[in-house]
């Protein structure tokens, strides 16, 4: 394999992240607001809340994230010279 196909997987692999993130980071805030409500009292307040910040910041992520790709995209494009 040459160097370059090696560059672009692994530039392809790093992209495909997106749908972990968005799978995962809630799952864990949730787990992190089960264990504060096990210990509080409060059982479905933290987890919920902790799970739809997990959301919301996966979210915001993958949204800055594709802004920059973009604007780099737009920045080495021949239409920029």
């Amino acid at each position: 394999m040459a160097v370059s196909q090696k560059r672009d997987l692994t530039q392809q692999m790093g992209r495909t992240t997106g749908g972990y993130e968005l799978a995962f980071a809630p799952f864990l805030m949730a787990l992190i607001g089960y264990g504060l409500d096990r210990l509080l009292g409060t059982v479905p307040m933290l987890t919920i809340v902790f799970a739809v910040f997990g959301v919301i910041g996966a979210v915001v992520k993958i949204y800055f994230q594709y802004r920059a790709e973009m604007e780099q995209h737009e920045a080495s494009g021949p239409w920029a010279r």
